[in-house]
């Protein structure tokens, strides 16, 4: 044991050191530790360095710790809140005035140092303490090596190598100077390898025009240089060294004039080596809408990039092998907004993602205009029933009706927004032709239709029931018509028998003593397969019946013109009467039986007779004739 006497402000202040042991300010007793962490315990070592017998069962002492109270030969305490307190020690042998004898306690945070582990290559680790609340921090690198003291400073750091690859757990504890070593320390778990892992920038997303967003695959305790390149992916320059993070956003960047390019280091403070990621690149990217197509075009780079990505409207589209920096969008339609993001897929399984351009789409080419269209009239010929076909690849938003009569000025007849229409307004006499025009969904005017002029079918019979035909040509068709198909039917609209011409004119004088009611259509057949057939009104006629009688006959039995009768076509019912010169009836028949000359049984002398017939024919129509017979005496 060492004694020091110093002389100090007219005391006698003795100084006793021991082993670590630190003496009051009147020098009367010692503790263990003046400094240290909370909860940090002292104990009072020795109370009597200049005294004998005090604090002791017989003749304690009050001890105060904290300044909250006095308490007897109490030598053990634990201080639980940091701050700066007077331990004091009262003696019962203190001359009167004298007080107790102190000394000052500091107790400081207990406070966990930061630190940040870097791996490097062959199995070296470098530390960095980044706490600056101690005076000195003692590392513990956990493979039974000796512990490392450093000082605080800016660049508080420390190497150590391993013995082998492996997981270790390394410590730091802060260390005042003077201070008991009882502060907690830090812990960090480190895994020492052999060689570092290259690093992977997984995504790339750019967030708005000004900033974008990285994500990183890292391992831990590796220290990572971000790298970047502009408007190339060779040339780069440090941006921001990383630890400990797996996203990153990056303001103020112009991302519609450049393009940036970014490579990941992970560093070997060891050896000041790095190993660095792929590249991975954002876009430059502009949409131009052009009439029927939007255009994409995009500038980045292009190593490692095996196939693009396309999204419309925030779903997949379509993805294009390789690294092409265009992309034309056809599939559109017009007046319709749309919104593409391009993707560049990585071979390495990484992903750049380009900022969202939006545009709305036009077309300006002009729509085919309608060149086919049928015509069908309805019998009575009261209306027509228009059908035409448009080109698919064109969207009519309402198509606009024009007609004209007789060679006149077209107007706009009706608005309609479906391919056919019914004109009830449409009669055969009115000489009607239309046009159909329409404007597309682009507001794109189509040019004027092919004119469109309904058959119109007019006809005679002549006295010999012979009918005659004829109608204009068909318009309404691009390639024409192939032919025209005349239909005739019968009383009850059975078709009795077609007949096919190229010419606008028919004649039916062909025997049919069956038909008296007939009536006739005209079918135009297009040149283009599929169209829909035009149809004339329908044109009716009734044939009449022609009767058939003699002027005179002989009644005499020769059986050569012994009898009178009247026949002809189409009759179903005839009633025969005969009238002598006074107007008396002689002979009767329903049943258009002949006459034979005779009355009652008896011959009739020869003269003039008077005939007349009531008929009914096949088209239900009665009517009476009547004329003059001459009974002839043959011989006489």
């Amino acid at each position: 044991m060492i004694k020091r006497i110093i002389l100090l402000s007219g005391f006698l202040v003795v100084a006793f050191f021991a082993n670590g042991q630190y003496v009051s300010r009147l020098g009367k007793f010692s503790v263990d530790q003046k400094k240290g962490c909370a909860p940090f315990t002292i104990i009072i070592t020795d109370t009597n360095l200049l005294t004998s017998g005090e604090c002791t069962p017989g003749k304690p002492c009050n001890m105060d710790f904290e300044g909250k109270g006095q308490q007897q030969n109490l030598f053990t305490y634990t201080y639980t809140t940091p701050g700066t307190f007077k331990l004091s020690v009262l003696y019962q042998s203190s001359p009167p005035g004298t007080g107790p004898d102190d000394i000052m306690i500091t107790v400081d945070p207990n406070i966990k140092p930061d630190f940040e582990v870097y791996t490097c290559s062959s199995n070296r680790v470098s530390l960095k303490v980044t706490n600056k609340d101690y005076d000195q921090y003692v590392i513990n690198f956990g493979d039974g090596s000796p512990t490392v003291q450093i000082p605080v400073s800016n660049n508080a750091t420390a190497t150590h190598n391993y013995a082998g690859s492996g997981a270790f757990t390394i410590s730091v504890k802060g260390q005042n100077l003077n201070s008991a070593p009882n502060c907690t320390p830090m812990t960090n778990n480190f895994n020492a390898i052999a060689t570092l892992p290259a690093p992977k920038i997984t995504t790339l997303t750019s967030l708005d025009n000004t900033s974008l967003k990285l994500d990183f695959a890292t391992a831990p305790n590796i220290q990572y240089r971000l790298e970047i390149a502009l408007n190339n992916s060779s040339t780069f320059q440090l941006f921001q060294t990383l630890y400990g993070v797996l996203t990153l956003t990056i303001p103020n960047l112009k991302l519609d004039d450049n393009y940036y390019c970014f490579r990941l280091g992970a560093f070997d403070p060891c050896t000041g080596n790095s190993t660095y990621s792929p590249t991975i690149c954002s876009h430059k990217f502009s949409l131009n809408i052009q009439s029927g197509v939007n255009q994409l075009n995009w500038i980045s780079g292009t190593a490692g990039v095996s196939s693009i990505e396309v999204q419309r409207d925030a779903k997949p589209y379509t993805t294009i092998p390789g690294a092409p920096l265009f992309f034309d969008d056809k599939d559109v339609t017009c007046k319709i907004n749309y919104c593409y993001i391009v993707s560049n897929n990585y071979s390495n399984g990484s992903k750049s993602i380009s900022l969202e351009k939006c545009g709305t789409s036009f077309a300006n080419a002009s729509p085919t205009r309608i060149e086919n269209t049928s015509a069908v009239v309805n019998e009575t010929g009261q209306s027509v029933d228009l059908i035409w076909i448009q080109d698919p690849k064109f969207k009519a938003m309402e198509y606009t009706l024009l007609r004209r009569s007789n060679a006149g000025a077209f107007s706009v007849l009706t608005l309609v927004k479906d391919s056919k229409y019914t004109d009830p307004t449409y009669t055969t006499s009115g000489n009607f032709c239309y046009r159909i025009d329409y404007a597309d969904e682009c507001d794109n005017a189509s040019a004027p239709g092919e004119i469109v002029c309904p058959l119109r079918l007019t006809g005679t019979i002549d006295s010999k029931n012979v009918i005659s035909l004829a109608w204009n040509s068909y318009k309404g068709w691009k390639n024409g018509v192939k032919n025209y198909t005349v239909e005739k039917y019968n009383k009850t609209g059975l078709l009795i028998k077609s007949f096919t011409t190229s010419d606008t004119t028919f004649v039916d004088d062909q025997s049919d003593p069956n038909n008296q009611v007939v009536s006739y259509k005209i079918a135009a057949i297009s040149q283009t397969a599929g169209l829909t057939a035009s149809i004339s009104n329908v044109l009716s006629f009734i044939k009449e019946a022609n009767l058939f009688y003699a002027t005179a006959f002989t009644p005499n039995g020769d059986k050569l013109n012994d009898s009178f009768t009247v026949s002809g076509q189409f009759i179903v019912k005839i009633n025969l009467k005969i009238f002598d010169r006074w107007g008396v009836l002689i002979f009767s028949t329903e049943k258009n039986e002949p006459w034979d000359g005779n009355s009652g049984g008896k011959l009739m002398p020869e003269g003039a007779y008077i005939w007349k017939v009531d008929i009914t024919d096949l088209a239900d129509r009665t009517f009476s004739e009547s004329g003059t017979i001459f009974l002839m005496q043959k011989g006489k």
